[in-house]
């Protein structure tokens, strides 16, 4: 097992990830990253335009995986 880390960046800003979560693999951690990433999406409170940045940071501090959270745009409505 490997802890891994879920930052946001959010409007610019960084917002870490301080106790991350344990998964046996990069893999899990990756679709654990994709199900943030779909949760924030499908808030009906959130910022489309606010340039959203899912990132999975391995123990070692090496980012392993990030996706961008619905950009602003004409009928954006699906992850990228």
């Amino acid at each position: 097992m490997q802890r891994y880390y879920f930052p946001i960046i959010h409007n610019g800003q960084f917002q870490p990830d301080e106790e991350g979560e344990m998964f046996g693999s990069a893999d899990l951690a990756r679709e654990y990253g994709a199900r943030v990433a779909r949760d924030i999406a499908s808030d009906p409170e959130f910022d489309r335009c606010a340039g959203t940045v899912v990132l999975v940071i391995d123990s070692a501090g090496a980012e392993i995986w990030r996706r961008v959270v619905v950009r602003c745009s004409a009928g954006a409505s699906a992850l990228r």
